[in-house]
């Protein structure tokens, strides 16, 4: 029997604005945090990148900076998730280690049309 597999984007937001620094220790602890989710999830998640601050927005053909100066969040990063369901998907998400960082969340879109 075929089982068929959802997928999913996993986009990364942060709060806009400075974030305090941390530690070396604490970025430590941040790496082996990641490390263990993703060797966790390994089937699940194929990780993104990193995404630079700003951006080019492209609206009704005019071109502007992006992407919005007045959003209270940031786009940080972002994974490609394939799981058997969107309540797999949420508990995959709800085990990321971004969940430690204040005003960080992770936002879950299902991809394909329909």
């Amino acid at each position: 029997m075929s089982t068929s597999k959802t997928k999913f984007l996993f986009l990364y937001r942060f709060p806009a604005g400075p974030q305090p620094a941390s530690s070396p220790e604490e970025m430590q602890a941040q790496y082996k945090a990641w490390a263990a989710w993703r060797a966790k999830f390994e089937k699940e998640v194929i990780p993104g990148e990193g995404l630079k601050q700003g951006g080019t927005v492209v609206r009704g053909g005019n071109v502007t900076d992006g992407p919005y100066i007045e959003a209270k969040e940031v786009m940080g990063s972002y994974a490609f998730v394939e799981t058997e369901s969107l309540a797999q998907a949420i508990e995959i998400a709800k085990e990321c280690p971004i969940n430690q960082v204040p005003g960080a969340s992770v936002e879950i879109r299902e991809l394909g049309w329909r």
